[in-house]
Order: C-alpha cells, then sequence, then structure tokens
C-alpha cells in the first residue's frame, strides 16, 4: 500500500509539473499555470486594450510553479490596472491567493490579446487614482458601471497597476 501512494504521489508530482512547464492558460474562474510566449516591451500606446473583454495574468508564487489567473483590465492616464474584487471588506491583499503572490512577488506576466508582457504590480492606494480608475472600468465593462449605480459606494474590490519592468 505505502508503494502504491508513493506512486500514485510521484505521477500526480510529475503530470502536475509537466502541465506546469507546457503552461495551462486559466479559463473564466478556473486558474491556470505559465502562459506561454515571449514578452514584448509594453508599447507606450495602450490603447489596444479597449477592444480586450479580458486578460490573463501570471504570478510567481514562492514554490516556483506559476500561478495564472483571468481578469479584466483597462488603461487610464498612461498605465494599465486589473480589479481584484472581494467578497467582504477587506485591506490588499485580502484572501485572494493570487493577491497574496503579488504582495510577496510583485513580477507578473500579462498575455493581453496576443502579447506577453512582463510587467510590476501594485495596487493603487491614492484615492484620487482609485476612483479615476473605478470610473474608466465603469466606461468600460457594464458590470463595474452597475457597481457605480449600486448606491455610489465603491465595490469591495482592490485595484492593482501594472507597470513595465525596469
Amino acid at each position: 500500500m505505502r508503494k502504491f501512494a508513493i506512486a500514485l504521489g510521484l505521477t500526480l508530482l510529475g503530470t502536475y509539473s509537466y502541465l506546469a512547464w507546457i503552461g495551462v492558460p486559466p479559463k473564466d474562474q478556473r486558474p491556470g499555470t505559465r502562459l506561454a510566449g515571449l514578452a514584448a516591451p509594453l508599447p507606450s500606446d495602450l490603447s489596444f486594450t479597449n477592444d480586450l473583454q479580458e486578460v490573463y495574468l501570471q504570478t510567481h508564487p514562492w514554490y516556483g510553479i506559476p500561478f495564472s489567473v483571468t481578469t479584466v483590465i483597462v488603461h487610464h492616464g498612461g498605465h494599465l490596472y486589473i480589479p481584484s474584487l472581494y467578497d467582504s471588506p477587506q485591506a490588499f491583499p485580502g484572501t485572494k491567493y493570487w493577491n497574496r503572490v503579488v504582495a510577496a512577488n510583485p513580477e507578473v506576466r500579462l498575455l493581453a490579446g496576443e502579447r506577453i508582457f512582463d510587467l510590476t504590480i501594485a495596487p493603487v492606494l491614492d484615492e484620487t487614482e482609485f476612483n479615476a480608475v473605478f470610473n474608466a472600468l465603469g466606461r468600460k465593462f457594464p458590470f463595474w458601471r452597475e457597481q457605480i449605480e449600486l448606491d455610489g459606494r465603491l465595490p469591495r474590490f482592490a485595484l492593482l497597476r501594472l507597470t513595465a519592468r525596469t
């Protein structure tokens, strides 16, 4: 029985390692692993993100296997931003796994359309910037517009700014 458990454990570990190496993209609520592709420099004109409904963000946990999620994106004031919605009020990074990962290691990869970018991520802490980006999200996505219209209060979420790595 012990040999079977060891063999099963090694098989599962090998399968997961292989999938992490080849890359399994996230889909909707299901996370993925590595985003495949070569990174390109972030262009100065970010308007290409206007037509994107979803993007994929890869984080780098301490254990070395990339972890990726599906999210939305908006550009405002020369920067890219993604939201992270919480179930209850909480400060960043909250209880979301990928938020805790980027709080520990802010280097991320972004798959936007057919392009991959190596970026750095940071929570938006300035209230003026936060409100401006929130309104930009509301203009682009009906869900965020509905959140604004509910009662004028901001939903329970964090906004994260993406910048080119230097």
